[in-house]
């Protein structure tokens, strides 16, 4: 009988710091640029990373040649990972390690501002004060999850950009770059009603189009960009995203939390229809008026440029590219801790992950 050491036994040893395996249990694209500081934190400590794709939306083509997967749950189980980190709303309880939320966004008003807290994560790992504030209390009353304020993951693979070699972030075309982003529910999205104005305005060639939007859009729709894609317009798939923001000088957006990187990055966006408009936002509810706020936005006055440069530190204060250490030490300080697992047992939800893992054994 094989021996598994558990981590009451680790903990005695002092052996987790040496013996630290993560799994990365992703169902997107974009949660490969999420985790990827946090993958060189933890191989530079010696430990050892494997992804689980999970889903028809996760495309194992972007796995780096040096990035190890497991094929299956039941792989993922036999790792017996001392934590696992996710950046989706979900992961089972039967998979071992703690579960560990690194979120996929920034903390944005799309869904009111309330983080559907499920009883899936033993910790979450925030980026500023204000999801702080929003989960410290339930964390106080519920009595199963930690949540510790560590900046967010992302973040570092966009403070830590260099552009390729034999390029530069604002190479090419010396014309102005726009870059549109949306998100995919509908009645939040601005990608069909903003169509025919993007159509217009790239055929007009006075800017270079950049698009990319949300791995889960509407199929339809994300052919209609790809067909427009040409001298003027590029269209951008999910890896390129960091490299996009950076080469654009406007974003255009509605309710996608990408526009909060944007404006990490000091740069102006113009969105349309914006739930919470933010007065660093130039917002618009007519389309007509697309153009001219685009060209706003590239003639930026200075009170504009204060409003942005004001923004990021209401969302986060950590801005220095090391967010993932953070994460790494707070995953271990838990685990070095009296950490037990006292999560609600979530029966339905974890039979649903079961179903769409196709993993059935019970022991």
């Amino acid at each position: 009988m094989q021996f598994t050491p558990t981590f009451a036994l680790l903990r005695q040893l002092g052996a987790i710091r040496l013996s630290f395996t993560a799994l990365f249990y992703i169902e997107q694209d974009y949660a490969f640029a999420i985790l990827r500081p946090l993958q060189a934190e933890i191989l530079a400590h010696g430990g050892t990373v494997h992804w689980l794709l999970v889903g028809q939306e996760a495309d194992r083509r972007y796995l780096q040649a040096e990035e190890v997967s497991v094929p299956d749950a039941a792989a993922a189980i036999a790792l017996n990972p001392a934590a696992v980190f996710v950046p989706g709303d979900r992961v089972p309880s039967f998979i071992p390690g703690l579960k560990v939320q690194v979120f996929h966004g920034l903390n944005e008003d799309k869904r009111g501002n309330t983080y559907p807290e499920r009883g899936l994560f033993d910790l979450y790992c925030t980026e500023g004060p204000g999801r702080t504030s929003m989960l410290q209390p339930m964390a106080q009353r519920r009595r199963y999850f930690r949540v510790c304020e560590t900046g967010w993951l992302k973040l570092d693979s966009l403070f830590a950009y260099q552009p390729p070699l034999g390029t530069a972030a604002s190479s090419g075309s010396a014309r102005p770059k726009i870059l549109f982003a949306s998100t995919f529910t509908p009645r939040l999205s601005s990608a069909e009603i903003l169509y025919p104005y993007i159509r217009r305005l790239s055929e007009l060639g006075q800017w270079q189009w950049i698009v990319t939007l949300h791995p889960k859009m509407a199929s339809a729709t994300v052919a209609k960009y790809q067909s427009l894609a040409g001298p003027n317009l590029q269209f951008c798939e999910t890896d390129g995203v960091v490299d996009a923001l950076h080469r654009a000088d406007v974003m255009v957006c509605d309710n996608s939390s990408i526009l909060q990187e944007f404006l990490l990055l000091n740069k102006p966006v113009v969105t349309f229809k914006n739930r919470a408009p933010h007065h660093c936002l130039l917002d618009i509810d007519d389309p007509e008026e697309l153009q001219l706020t685009i060209e706003k936005a590239l003639d930026a006055d200075a009170d504009l440029e204060r409003a942005i440069k004001a923004y990021g530190a209401s969302v986060t204060p950590f801005l220095d590219g090391h967010s993932a250490g953070r994460v790494y030490q707070a995953a271990l300080e838990m685990l070095e801790s009296d950490w037990q697992d006292k999560k609600p047992a979530n029966f339905w939800r974890n039979w649903k992950m079961r179903r769409q893992l196709k993993y059935f054994t019970f022991i």
